[in-house]
């Protein structure tokens, strides 16, 4: 909200304000020669020309040249307030089996659970190719399984698990991405389809072996999830990081060469090496922690960034993460820096205002007393925690903001950034304004005096957003910073951090879903839904028959609703919904009502005739039955209807009519059904089997 408004939201025209350089700038921009500028503004033009020429045909040039030039963590910060968008830690610690799996990139020191790239058994054992990241890695540090530290291994056993004590039964062999790796050989010699061609080159992860218990009443005590253990290990991340300072890459946690990574490799744009080596030494200053002897690096990212998250969320968590600025160079070169105070080289007047909304910042009910960050904690098991409060005023009503700042992996850190989304919510001023070509100046200055006679304003700003909107003309947000607000001395200023109850490492329990409710409003279906529960469940939905049949839905999404299809009409179906960690199974919890009858009229039984086979196709006769609309062929090799797959589509049968219908087959001995199908897609009972052979 806007208060004390010192001078009307639009502001008189300012004179004009000869800036040849400038000039040059957008005119090459456009297009225009350096001669053209050059007649235009004189030599300093046709050199910008030139310039601003590189700038449009850049790669982000030509975006940029109508778009954001400049983007501060007051910006960024919008974006860390608790979102489903943003994936908590605790959310990574499992390995889900899926058709389309997105890369993701391990920066820093991590803890990850991948996905699995293989699963199968073989005798009493199964097999579990967890994929954690989609790089090679420097290695791991602790294996985990089921939430649980690896704290033992035996490599004299072929690297079984010692502790935590699973009876032997588990082997853990780690493959870290080398070019020239190849899986276990007891992979291969289990499992023939797999060849040297199946290596992972390039993929980090580990392979999991678990054997069966002899004695089923043994599962839970070994495997407490009743199934082969999640894998989720911490492990120093990509090896390919590039330092310009040794001209050499490898791993490393360093903020700024993560950040310029990011925007090469990923984001497709360039950087200057020598701004990035000069952050790269900002991030490896020493600062002391609370307790004023030990120290750490000034700026770390360690986090998990994947493919399926926008461009967005990856520049808010990196670049909070270490308080970055990022801005665009009249080159197509991109730029930041981390959080540090840089005195300001450029001064904005009245004049150079074609108009300003200023206003006082948040300091009433809607101010924040408080930030309490959210960070990936080690002493946690690198899951999210709620770290100290640090707080800015002791007013009785307390307003608490929480970002999410899971790329930070301490204390510390999440607090200097906590302290500065803080005092810039609670900054003296912020302003929004449009100026003119002295714009083009602040293109990569994070800080810019003001001097506004009319607003009586008199301060240091650091710019939130820099956007050039058409030429010559840029809208700025900005707010009052002091150099002290860079400030940090942790041993009076960093509150204490919470105290981490121990983890044995077994999970507490699992939560029961709440709220569920079944209904069935169409023919053959019967909605299940649920309130909607803490992000680090899946849901698992189950219906059972008369015959106490089972049909299981697993919703991995963040839908609170699954819809089972195909049922029998007027049947009835219990219904249930558990949630479900990493590791371990809720309890089934009924829904109200726990006893659904499905909806709708199922087909009448078909009457067959004739069944034929001929040269590659099967050939059905008969009568259909009420409330039928179409026949489906099944086949099968074994005369089980549960393994048979359909060969046709739904061939169009009216009730009671006659049919004669055609499906093709492939060759050989098989046995098939006719099933009617109604209209809205019910299937009736299968009419069969039929024992033919398909020349």
């Amino acid at each position: 909200m806007r208060n004390n408004l010192h001078s009307s939201t639009a502001l008189t025209l300012p004179q004009p304000v000869h800036a040849p350089q400038a000039v040059g700038f957008v005119l090459g921009a456009f297009g225009a020669s350096a001669a053209t500028a050059a007649a235009v503004g004189g030599a300093a033009a046709g050199a910008a020309a030139t310039a601003g020429a590189t700038f449009a045909a850049s790669a982000i040039g030509g975006v940029v040249i109508n778009a954001t030039v400049g983007i501060g963590l007051s910006v960024l910060a919008q974006a860390l307030s608790p979102a489903p968008t943003v994936a908590k830690p605790s959310v990574q610690m499992r390995n889900p089996a899926q058709p389309v799996t997105y890369a993701q990139f391990a920066l820093g020191k991590v803890r990850n659970g991948g996905f699995l790239g293989f699963t199968e058994k073989s005798g009493k054992y199964r097999y579990n190719i967890c994929v954690i990241a989609a790089h090679p890695i420097n290695g791991i540090v602790t294996h985990y399984i089921d939430e649980r530290p690896v704290t033992e291994i035996n490599v004299g056993d072929d690297n079984s698990i010692s502790q935590p004590d699973v009876g032997g039964k588990g082997k853990l062999w780690p493959f870290l991405g080398s070019p020239a790796q190849l899986l276990h050989p007891d992979v291969y010699a289990n499992f023939p389809q797999l060849t040297a061609a199946h290596d992972f080159k390039g993929l980090s992860g580990c392979v999991v072996r678990g054997k069966a218990p002899g004695n089923p009443e043994h599962l839970t005590e070994y495997y407490p999830g009743e199934i082969i253990w999640a894998y989720a290990p911490v492990f120093e991340g990509y090896t390919g990081i590039y330092d310009p300072r040794t001209d050499s890459t490898g791993y490393t946690n360093n903020a700024a060469l993560i950040l310029a990574w990011w925007l090469t490799e990923v984001q497709g744009i360039e950087v200057d090496w020598d701004d990035v080596a000069i952050e790269a030494d900002v991030c490896d200053e020493d600062v002391l922690q609370r307790d004023g002897v030990t120290t750490q690096k000034r700026w770390t990212i360690n986090t998990v960034i994947s493919d399926d998250q926008d461009f967005e969320t990856q520049r808010a968590q990196l670049c909070a993460a270490c308080d970055a600025f990022l801005y665009e160079r009249p080159d197509g070169k991109a730029g930041f820096y981390v959080g540090r105070y840089i005195a300001p080289d450029v001064t904005l007047t009245d004049t150079d205002f074609w108009s300003l909304s200023p206003s006082e910042g948040q300091t009433g009910s809607s101010a924040p007393t408080e930030i309490a960050p959210e960070y990936t904690e080690p002493d946690n098991h690198y899951r999210e925690f709620p770290g100290g409060a640090y707080v800015f005023s002791e007013a009785s009503r307390r307003v608490r903001e929480t970002p999410q700042l899971f790329a930070i992996d301490n204390h510390n850190q999440a607090q200097r950034v906590a302290k500065r989304i803080g005092l810039m919510k609670r900054a003296r001023w912020k302003l929004e304004g449009t100026i003119g070509m002295i714009g083009y100046e602040l293109i990569g200055k994070r800080f810019v005096k003001i001097e506004h006679a009319e607003a009586g304003i008199d301060a240091v700003f650091e710019i939130g957003k820099l956007a050039r909107t058409s030429i010559g003309t840029f809208d700025i947000t900005a707010q009052t910073v002091e150099a002290s607000d860079f400030d940090f001395d942790a041993v009076t200023e960093e509150p204490d951090r919470p105290e981490i109850t121990e983890v044995t490492g077994l999970d507490d329990g699992v939560d029961d879903v709440t709220g569920v409710t079944a209904v069935s409003s169409a023919q053959g279906q019967i909605t299940v839904s649920w309130d909607a529960q803490d992000e680090i469940y899946q849901q698992r939905a189950r219906l059972t028959d008369i015959n106490g049949d089972e049909i299981v839905l697993t919703q991995t999404q963040d839908d609170t609703a699954l819809v089972f299809t195909g049922l029998v009409p007027g049947a009835d179906y219990v219904v249930e919904v558990r949630n479900q960690s990493a590791t371990r199974n809720g309890t089934w919890i009924a829904a109200t009502p726990d006893i659904v009858t499905a909806s709708g009229t199922a087909p009448g039984v078909l009457t067959v005739d004739t069944a034929t086979a001929d040269v590659g196709e099967v050939n059905f006769t008969g009568t259909a039955g009420t409330n039928t609309a179409g026949v489906i062929i099944y086949r099968a090799t074994a005369d089980d209807f549960a393994l048979a797959s359909y060969i046709s589509g739904v061939i169009p049968v009216g009730s009671f009519a006659d049919f004669d219908v055609t499906a093709t087959s492939a060759t050989g001995a098989a046995y098939f059904w006719a099933v009617p199908i109604t209209g809205s897609g019910v299937e009736g009972v299968p009419v069969g089997s039929y024992s033919l052979t398909v020349t």
